[in-house]
């Protein structure tokens, strides 16, 4: 079917809709030549039409979301050959990007993509991290001796420099996963994401890092925990929560008692508990010998759906401590400590 056919069927299928009293929303309106449509000219095929296109719609920006992601990973791979074809492939999420205007309605999260399509991709004296670097996505390179890799860079929280470790906002994106994905992280840097274990054991030790964690439940209520110096070590050690410095925040202090752990995820059982933590509670995180502490990587849920029971939701002590619920909003950013 041809471009002008599918329009014809879209337009017929929104009159048929307004002639049954539907309120299509967002402000469309019918052409007045197709106001007067009876029953007889609004056929069931153009109503099943339009929820087919929907469907395609759907699947479309799905498609565009898993884009995204690739050529990102492609932008590395790519990072030996040169700026070139760094920069030639920069521009396609950006171009994909704006098919998607992605708003976010608290925090001031709206996900952005490049700014311009050479802005720090394949170019001479790569960052060491978010400082004075633009709000988006940016290639960094935290020491001399490790290759370059991209993070979101966050300017407009607490005077910005943050880079973005998690983003988690409407659970688009599976955080009951395994080691692998873990250890290289998962989703698209513009939407929800986990930077990778890799990434952010090079982060966190090439300086002084403070940890900022950002959390909003279902009621709006925003809280936030900010640690004064956070680390955590290599693969070899499990990625163990090496370093957890000064608490302030009114989120509560819910991190300290995982301070000392290593890594666990549903194929790899680091805990100090007789059950394996992270396949009991549906995520993974530096599980101690209790599973019923903080969560943030459990099971997002939506609103309306039924109440994830089991301390098994997206959980802080002290803010939402379970067996029931979930938070709406988990952000996790890291940042050079002043003076360090």
């Amino acid at each position: 079917m041809s471009q002008m056919l599918q329009l014809d069927a879209l337009v017929m299928a929104m009159a048929c809709l307004s002639t049954t009293q539907t309120d299509l929303g967002g402000g469309l309106m019918v052409p007045p030549s197709l106001q007067n449509a009876s029953s007889s000219s609004c056929p069931v095929s153009a109503l099943s039409g339009l929820t087919t296109r929907m469907q395609s719609l759907t699947r479309d920006i799905a498609s565009v979301k898993e884009q995204i992601g690739s050529l990102q990973e492609q932008l590395v791979d790519l990072r030996r050959t040169g700026s070139p074809p760094a920069v030639a492939l920069a521009a396609s999420p950006h171009a994909l990007g704006s098919r998607l205007p992605l708003q976010l309605d608290s925090l001031d999260l709206e996900p952005q993509l490049l700014a311009a399509a050479g802005g720090a991709v394949g170019v001479p004296g790569t960052p060491e991290n978010c400082l004075k670097q633009q709000n988006g996505v940016v290639r960094i390179r935290p020491r001399a001796n490790v290759e370059p890799f991209f993070v979101f860079c966050d300017q407009k929280v607490r005077g910005g420099g943050w880079t973005m470790v998690v983003n988690r906002y409407d659970g688009s994106e599976d955080f009951n996963r395994k080691w692998a994905d873990y250890k290289i992280g998962f989703g698209p840097l513009t939407t929800e994401f986990f930077i990778g274990l890799d990434k952010l054991h090079q982060i966190t030790s090439s300086d002084n890092y403070e940890l900022l964690v950002q959390l909003q439940n279902r009621k709006q209520d925003l809280r936030t925990a900010v640690y004064d110096h956070f680390s955590i070590g290599s693969e070899s050690e499990q990625y163990r929560l090496n370093v957890l410095g000064k608490y302030q925040g009114d989120a509560e202090d819910a991190l300290r008692q995982h301070t000392g752990k290593k890594f666990s995820t549903q194929d790899r059982d680091n805990d100090e508990s007789e059950q394996n933590c992270a396949a009991s509670q549906s995520g993974a995180f530096w599980y101690g010998s209790s599973c019923n502490l903080s969560n943030p990587f459990g099971l997002y849920q939506r609103l309306l759906e039924r109440d994830v029971d089991g301390f098994k939701g997206i959980l802080w002590r002290g803010f939402l401590d379970g067996p029931k619920g979930s938070l709406k909003i988990v952000r996790m950013l890291v940042r050079p400590r002043a003076g360090s």
